[in-house]
């Protein structure tokens, strides 16, 4: 496997064209089709599904592009520290699953990098079941996640934040946006639903119990966070999710649910100690989050 494999592997990967991706790397289309197969052929598996009008990832081409994207950073890295004669570079990795926890970031890093001048951060963006691998693998330095209810395997340290309620999340033209509350037992008409290893598993499990009750012609289906926050806003119905922290409303309003318990809102991380870098990180965060009044 070489870089040279994986940088045509993700470029057929965001375009889902062999002649796109040739032309963005400069290299023929033959040659990308060249080192996909033999990218295949080394993994023993096939990555992409080609026909004559289209190309799609199959689950093992999915599952890979986070390989991949990983393997090539780890070589420019050390390629950098290297070409700069082992310079005090100092990395982060933060792990995010939506655009609500990416929105803790910005003040963040940027207090951080007042205090660490050498810091590179880098975020990704990575479903909930996959994440915890990462984290595991040290791939990630932190996540951010909700705290697991007796897990078979501890995923790491968890740090609070927040107590989150879960929120029905709705436009401001819906039935429900006057409210100051709602029982889960009155949740009724249309929702929009996500896939599981896009939200916590409660916040799934509850979106199972309530949409139980809706007609399938009441229920629609999206794959990310964000989809369920577009199609909210356009009225189509409502959903159960976590109001995070700070949440930016954005024309929606969130009511909270009463008859399910808050979610414990934080981050997990495999250790602090000798990591003055990833504490601060954790102490700034916390102050950001206090001095929003956030905690409840």
């Amino acid at each position: 496997m070489n870089t040279v494999q994986l940088e045509c592997f993700l470029a057929v990967a965001e375009y889902l064209n062999f002649s796109r991706a040739a032309d963005f790397l400069k290299i023929t289309q033959p040659a990308v089709s060249h080192q996909i197969t033999s990218l295949e052929d080394e993994l023993g598996t096939r990555l992409f599904v080609r026909t004559s009008k289209n190309v799609s990832l199959t689950e093992a081409g999915l599952m890979f592009i986070e390989d991949a994207s990983s393997i090539l950073k780890i070589a420019s890295g050390a390629k950098n520290r290297l070409g700069q004669g082992g310079s005090d570079l100092l990395f982060l990795t933060v792990g995010c699953h939506n655009q609500s926890e990416l929105d803790f970031l910005p003040p963040v890093i940027h207090r951080l990098a007042g205090r660490f001048p050498t810091l590179h951060p880098s975020v990704k963006l990575i479903p909930f079941k996959s994440m915890a691998n990462l984290l595991e693998e040290e791939r990630i330095h932190v996540m951010f996640d909700f705290q697991q209810d007796n897990p078979k395997k501890p995923i790491g340290i968890f740090h609070e934040l927040a107590r989150t309620p879960l929120a029905c999340v709705c436009s401001t033209g819906h039935p429900y946006a006057g409210r100051t509350c709602l029982n889960v037992d009155e949740l009724k008409g249309p929702m929009v639903l996500g896939e599981p290893h896009r939200l916590p598993p409660f916040v799934h499990q509850s979106q199972i119990r309530v949409s139980s009750s809706c007609h399938p012609s009441e229920l629609y289906f999206v794959d990310t966070y964000e989809s369920i926050l577009a199609l909210v806003r356009a009225g189509l119905g409502y959903s159960l999710l976590p109001f995070y922290p700070g949440s930016d409303k954005k024309g929606l309003c969130y009511i909270p649910v009463t008859g399910i318990p808050p979610l414990a809102f934080g981050l997990y991380h495999k250790g602090v100690k000798g990591n003055t870098l990833l504490k601060e990180f954790i102490r700034l965060l916390d102050e950001e989050i206090a001095a929003g009044e956030l905690r409840t």
